[in-house]
């Protein structure tokens, strides 16, 4: 729905108070809505709560939101990133009206009388209109994912049809259709499955599903994964213990991290498991890589060495051997051996801190257009 002028006019009004005040509202608004519907666990890894991650993504989002209220249509690429997070999840319209009423009462408790009865109807509009913009949104990526060959809407239950052990803590896992489907699963290389295994945490609380590239190919009649066994990793440790046979909830593809090059040159740089979908992207997804590098533990603990044997301009930096590398110097290694970044894609994907310096780090060095995937919550440390 189109926002009213009076939304507007508060918004802009109201903005330098609320901006200072963001993220204890954000805080607020978690502890009230998850203690309230802790059904919602589903949505909402509790490491983010822990770490400040997911409410100050959202203090984020909030800020910019009032910041670009008469120019909406800059906010298209956070909507996109929203959205294909909130359909991998399976977030539905009424889950929106307990965000806005959460939400609303953080806003209310936080800044106290400032929040007149005109000024909270105006932000309540405005809290509506982007769930609005965000429901018809997902609705469109609902229905394309269920158009697809093998697609389908919600959860549906997968069996573990075989698991291919690489190392003592990464293993390829392929999922069948447990509905007795035997065709093909399209999807866009570098899509992701979100994997439910139905776990709880000590607390009784649901372990949210996790996202995991897809790293099979489009067209083929199982959907694989490959999971590395995290350290006190509840969703992982259960992908490595889970017998064949066994069934977990799958939900469809989605994801927004895929070939955006066409034939331009691709560089890619990834760390440790982030390793599977640059996989994805050079196998199955068709990148002009000019070059590629891999930041690992230990020389055996890339899970698809053998698919970089052949390709030019392939160095791996192994840290148990030769230490962990400066950010700066590792990228200086990267740009040499693309021969410039000015004129190439640069792919990224690692652990959160390894991709934020990473991406920084990038465009000082002069790339123009940096990608990657993040599979937590999106803060303003990076930017692509």
């Amino acid at each position: 729905m189109a926002l009213s002028q009076h939304a507007v006019d508060t918004v802009k009004a109201t903005a330098p108070a609320v901006a200072p005040h963001v993220q204890e509202i954000t805080t607020l608004f978690y502890k009230k809505m998850l203690g309230r519907h802790p059904e919602l666990y589903q949505f909402f890894n509790k490491s983010g709560q822990r770490t400040k991650r997911q409410p100050r993504a959202l203090a984020d989002a909030v800020v910019a939101y009032a910041s670009n209220i008469e120019n909406l249509g800059v906010l298209g690429p956070a909507v996109e990133r929203m959205a294909t997070k909130h359909c991998a999840l399976q977030v539905k319209p009424e889950h929106y009206g307990i965000v806005h009423d959460n939400l609303m009462e953080a806003i209310g408790e936080t800044l106290g009388d400032a929040v007149t009865e005109d000024v909270a109807a105006g932000w309540s509009e405005a809290v509506n209109a982007l769930a609005g913009i965000l429901i018809n949104h997902e609705a469109g990526l609902y229905e394309a994912a269920a158009q697809r060959e093998g697609g389908w809407s919600g959860w549906r239950k997968f069996a573990i049809a075989e698991r291919t052990k690489h190392n003592d803590s990464v293993s390829t896992i392929s999922f069948k259709a447990a509905d007795g489907y035997a065709g093909g699963f399209d999807f866009t290389p570098g899509m992701y499955l979100t994997v439910d295994a139905g776990l709880k945490d000590a607390e009784g609380d649901i372990v949210a599903p996790r996202h995991y590239t897809i790293t099979s190919a489009p067209g083929d009649k199982v959907l694989q994964i490959t999971v590395k066994h995290l350290k006190d990793g509840k969703a992982s440790g259960a992908l490595h213990t889970l017998e064949e046979g066994a069934e977990v909830n799958l939900s469809p593809p989605f994801g927004e991290f895929k070939n955006d090059s066409g034939e331009k040159e691709a560089v890619l740089l990834s760390a440790g498991i982030g390793v599977t979908p640059m996989y994805a992207l050079h196998k199955h997804g068709g990148l002009n890589v000019k070059y590629a590098m891999h930041v690992d533990h230990a020389a055996d603990s890339n899970p698809f060495a053998t698919h970089y044997v052949d390709t030019p301009n392939f160095e791996q930096v192994i840290t148990s051997e030769a230490g962990r590398p400066e950010m700066d110097t590792l990228v200086k290694q990267v740009a040499e051996g693309a021969g410039g970044l000015s004129d190439k894609d640069v792919y990224v994907c690692g652990p959160t801190g390894f991709m934020m310096e990473a991406v920084r780090t990038l465009k000082l060095a002069g790339a123009e257009k940096v990608l990657f995937e993040n599979f937590g919550p999106r803060t303003n440390e990076a930017r692509d």
